[in-house]
C-alpha cells in the first residue's frame, strides 16, 4: 500500500505514513485549514503547521467554488451568512446568475427581491476574502465612485492564506 499524500510505501496494517505523518485508510479526518490528513495523535498539522482542534474535518469547500452551479448552490446555501469568505468565481458567477434572471421580464422583479439578501451576503464575504470589512459594502451608496471602487475590489485576487475572516476559499 502507498500513501496517497506523499507516495511513500506504507506497511500493511499501518495507520500512519512514517514519512509524512498522514493517516492511511478509510474514514480519515482532515486538517480544517489545508485539507491534509493529519496524524490522529498530532496537535499540529504536518502539512501546514496549523493547530488541530479536536475532530478536524475536511473543509466544506476546500477547493473553492469553480463552477456556475456550485456558486449558485453555495450562495443559496449561505443565504444570509455574512461571515467567512467568498472567492472571485463564487461572487461573479452569482452576479451572472442574478443578471440572467433579471433580463426575463416578470422573473426580474421577483428575482431582485429573492436575490437581494444572498447578493449582499456574497458581496460582504467577497470583501472579507480581500481582508476588508463587510461595512465597506456601504460604499455602494456613494453615487458613481462607490460602485466603481467595489467593482475594482471584487476583481482583485483573494488575499493569500488565512485572514481574520477565515481560511482562503481557494485552498
Amino acid at each position: 500500500m502507498y500513501c496517497k499524500n506523499c507516495g511513500n510505501e506504507v506497511a500493511n496494517g499501518a495507520a500512519v505514513c512514517l514519512k509524512c505523518g498522514v493517516k492511511v485508510g478509510e474514514g480519515v479526518k482532515y486538517c480544517g485549514h489545508c485539507g491534509a490528513q493529519p496524524d490522529p495523535l498530532a496537535s499540529v498539522c504536518v502539512n501546514c503547521g496549523h493547530t488541530l482542534k479536536g475532530d478536524a474535518q475536511k473543509p466544506e469547500n476546500s477547493k473553492g467554488v469553480d463552477s456556475f452551479g456550485d456558486a449558485i448552490k453555495s450562495c443559496f446555501g449561505k443565504y444570509a451568512t455574512f461571515s467567512g469568505r467568498a472567492n472571485r468565481s463564487e461572487y461573479w458567477y452569482f452576479v451572472l446568475f442574478t443578471f440572467l434572471c433579471g433580463i426575463i421580464p416578470f422573473l426580474g422583479y421577483l428575482a431582485s427581491l429573492v436575490f437581494l439578501i444572498p447578493g449582499i451576503a456574497v458581496a460582504v464575504r467577497r470583501l472579507h476574502d480581500l481582508g476588508k470589512s463587510g461595512w465597506n459594502y456601504l460604499f455602494v451608496l456613494i453615487p458613481l465612485v462607490g460602485p466603481i471602487l467595489l467593482i475594482i475590489w471584487f476583481c482583485q485576487p483573494s488575499q493569500e492564506g488565512e485572514n481574520q475572516y477565515g481560511p482562503n476559499p481557494n485552498m
